[in-house]
């Protein structure tokens, strides 16, 4: 089926009612945790770091709701405005020359438009594209590792382009796609903030301490209690959209899929010797360090609902 907006779809409008209820009351009560924890400091609280993770996300919250609601044209857009960002900051993390840098900036913009318009062709784009990207090595006569920069714009491409584009498909596609989309969302938000709260206040036992050395099964359990909360809020919301295998079973695949993105950017970063993709989102980094998470969820969800395990 066609995905236009959640107000034009069947039940849009209780999807919509749904995502501002639950994200309203998330932003408003994690507000309210951070002033008692600064005790009613405004000055302290504007000047902390969790309050200026507070604001990125509000903002993105903001903008997702706005692309969910908007239409197609909004919501490719923001996926192709996030690959394209994303992707420059990934190609200055592994070093990309400009032609193959210009390459992955430009392929960038043809995931998730194709996904909308024509699903046939996206399933074989990887294939497509990478022959194309072949003649590169051939086209820079320049001195260098091409092989290398080969290897890493396509990794770029479908890590950064390809992946999220998959929501394109889940959002129009699936069985109960527009539901999936939400609770995918909120499920993944809630594991991140689950990690970080679990983790740096009860971590002690490492994970993996030669990827990421913060990160801890403490964590992981965090992690997992957030994504069940954050499905589980979605399900309250909309209690006739997850029910049953899925309110069960859907928590554990973003729980795994987003510990799975966060460890594969954190070796990305490790290995490139830098701490963070960026340092324009305060409290976060780049924008790669805060959809790291994202990029393996929404592909693993979808194969999951084609699959039929969800």
């Amino acid at each position: 089926m066609p995905i236009s907006n959640l107000l034009a779809d069947p039940g849009g409008a209780s999807y919509l009612a749904a995502f501002l209820t639950v994200g309203s009351g998330l932003l408003g009560s994690s507000l309210g945790v951070l002033l008692v924890l600064v005790r009613g400091d405004l000055q302290r609280l504007w000047a902390s770091v969790l309050f200026a993770r507070w604001r990125v996300w509000a903002v993105i919250g903001l903008v997702f709701g706005l692309a969910l609601a908007s239409g197609p044209a909004v919501l490719v857009g923001l996926l192709v405005g996030t690959a394209i960002v994303s992707g420059w900051e990934y190609a200055r993390l592994v070093a990309l020359p400009p032609l193959y840098r210009t390459a992955l900036l430009v392929a960038a913009g043809v995931a998730a438009p194709s996904a909308l318009i024509a699903p046939a062709t996206f399933a074989v784009l990887p294939g497509l594209l990478l022959l194309g990207a072949t003649l590169l090595p051939l086209l820079d006569r320049t001195p260098g590792p091409h092989m290398r920069h080969l290897a890493f714009l396509a990794l770029g491409w479908g890590y950064l382009a390809w992946f999220p584009a998959h929501l394109i498909l889940l959002a129009s596609r699936a069985d109960g796609g527009p539901a999936l989309v939400l609770a995918l969302a909120f499920g993944t938000a809630l594991s991140d903030i689950g990690a970080f709260v679990v983790g740096s206040r009860l971590g002690r036992h490492a994970l993996a301490p030669t990827i990421s050395p913060h990160k801890t099964w403490e964590g992981v359990a965090g992690n997992i209690l957030g994504a069940y909360l954050g499905v589980g809020l979605l399900a309250a919301a909309l209690p006739n959209a997850l029910g049953g295998r899925r309110l069960l079973l859907l928590p554990l695949i973003i729980a795994g899929g987003a510990l799975w993105g966060d460890l594969l950017e954190s070796r990305l970063k490790r290995e490139c010797g830098v701490k963070d993709a960026g340092d324009w989102l305060p409290g976060f980094g780049g924008l790669l360090d805060r959809i790291d998470s994202l990029l393996i969820v929404i592909p693993l969800v979808l194969y999951s609902v084609q699959s039929g395990s969800l």
